[in-house]
């Protein structure tokens, strides 16, 4: 049994910081509701210079690079069960069809150069919304992003 109790840190956790701060140093702040809204277009502006201008984005505070990776697909019959399957296809054929595009996109977070302690304990997960964005920006916009 752990001798530490585990927390989350949620947005919350940070705009308490960020209040907390401000009184300190004698400087107004904003509301929660303001604050939220910022960061959710802060994470926009973001999400879409990765997506749709094929950027790579550097983090501050040397935290490393975050951008979309292509690789490609490896079709081994010995690793058939690591074959990513069409599931649209499949319920209209009634057997199993496998996608068969030649790359694959991920989300990388790049942290060789990221400068801070811990960092294997680390990783980044995008949201379900981006994920899927990523087969929008291939497919509408034809970009091709790093290998």
């Amino acid at each position: 049994m752990s001798t530490y109790a585990k927390k989350s840190i949620a947005q919350v956790d940070f705009y308490n910081y960020y209040k907390e701060s401000s009184i300190r140093k004698n400087r107004e702040y904003v509301d929660y509701k303001t604050y939220s809204n910022i960061l959710k277009e802060a994470n926009l502006l973001i999400r879409d210079s990765i997506l749709y201008k094929a950027e790579k984005v550097q983090l501050p505070y040397r935290l490393g690079n975050l951008y979309v990776q292509k690789y490609e697909n490896n079709y081994d019959l010995e690793n058939i069960a690591k074959w990513k399957i069409n599931w649209k296809e499949t319920n209209k054929a009634g057997h199993r069809v496998f996608f068969e595009s030649k790359y694959g996109y991920k989300w990388k977070w790049d942290k060789k150069k990221a400068c801070f302690k811990g960092k294997k304990l680390y990783t980044f997960k995008a949201c379900r919304k981006a994920s899927r964005l990523v087969s929008d920006a291939i497919n509408n916009k034809h970009l091709d992003f790093y290998q």
